[in-house]
């Protein structure tokens, strides 16, 4: 259900920041998390928004939310955190896999908005739930004029990976917007180069199928949307994809086999259990006697028959006891 505002229980909960009925809502209904309004805002849009770091870890956890999932202006939550100067909600979805060269519908990028937005940026750091943008702030606090959060936080997005480099749909750079050289020389200095492949093995934290909630190494691809959000069985199955709505043409599996549909078959088993159920059906409401009539008079030992069948009866033809009553059921 929506209220006038378009809101269901779940954008709601998000949007005041109600983790604890958050995490109620998802144990029944996990199926509604990456449901968006009229404007294409989610309910981890509306935490990330609005700064509520437990809530969206929630989401993201719990629900199996997409870290990347966009709205009608192309904005993913981690734009939307970044554009408040939310840090502790910054450090969650990045340490979660989100995009950092994401952009809007403005060609945007994560860096493009904390330094347009700096200046609106007041907001407080938590050392425990972002350590490293607060081990940044620390560093720089003092030594620069400008919006010391905004720059610890542009700092943290240079350092993951967002590209200094990168034009919006106006043909401008971050750095574009911002005159002092010194913070360009402070933001340049937290450019570095990531290697490119790990020798040491890397241990797989499983995944949870969406639809049998089954926990696996890793979930099958949907082509052409892309998602990971069932397991084998469960994927031959699905012909379209849950998050997305978009029909998919292949499956593929961790090990590149192309996995086939399944088409729901009719089943003989099916059959007879239906027939059998049926079979149970008439004899729970059906006269014993003539199997033609509907069962409305009881006697007092518990079993029955039809009107007309129990007028000459005596004795009950189940369980061979006297009938002293005989009443009629409407």
């Amino acid at each position: 259900m929506k209220n006038n505002r378009g809101f269901n229980v779940l954008h709601h909960a998000a949007l005041k920041g109600n983790n604890a009925a958050m995490e109620k809502l998802l144990s029944f209904a996990r199926q509604l998390v990456n449901i968006k309004k009229d404007d294409g805002f989610a309910a981890l849009h509306l935490a990330c928004l609005n700064g509520h770091r437990a809530v969206a870890e929630t989401l993201l956890l719990q629900g199996n939310g997409d870290v990347n999932l966009r709205n009608n202006k192309k904005q993913t939550p981690l734009l939307l955190a970044v554009s408040q100067g939310h840090s502790a909600v910054v450090e969650l979805l990045i340490s979660l896999k989100a995009a950092v060269d994401a952009v809007d519908e403005d060609g945007s990028t994560a860096l493009h908005l904390v330094i347009n937005k700096r200046e609106s940026i007041n907001t407080e750091i938590s050392e425990l739930e972002a350590p490293t943008i607060f081990g940044i702030y620390s560093q720089i606090s003092g030594s620069i004029p400008e919006n010391t959060v905004a720059i610890a936080i542009a700092c943290y997005l240079v350092e993951e990976g967002c590209l200094l480099s990168t034009l919006d749909n106006k043909g401008k750079s971050p750095l574009d917007n911002i005159a002092d050289p010194a913070i360009h020389q402070l933001l340049q200095g937290y450019v570095r180069s990531k290697p490119a492949a790990c020798d040491s093995p890397v241990s797989r934290v499983p995944v949870e199928c969406s639809v049998c909630s089954e926990l696996a190494e890793q979930n099958v691809l949907f082509e052409p949307c892309g998602h990971r959000i069932a397991c084998e069985d469960c994927a031959s199955r699905v012909k379209k994809c849950l998050r997305c709505g978009q029909n998919i043409v292949r499956r593929i599996t961790t090990d590149g086999r192309v996995l086939p549909c399944k088409t729901r078959l009719r089943s003989s088993e099916r059959l007879r259990y239906l027939e059998t159920k049926i079979q149970e059906i008439e004899e729970a409401h059906c006269c014993s006697i003539c199997m033609e009539r509907k069962r409305n008079v009881v006697f007092l030992c518990g079993h029955g028959a039809c009107e007309k069948c129990s007028q000459t009866l005596k004795i009950c033809h189940m369980c061979r006891k006297t009938i002293t009553k005989k009443i009629n059921l409407y």
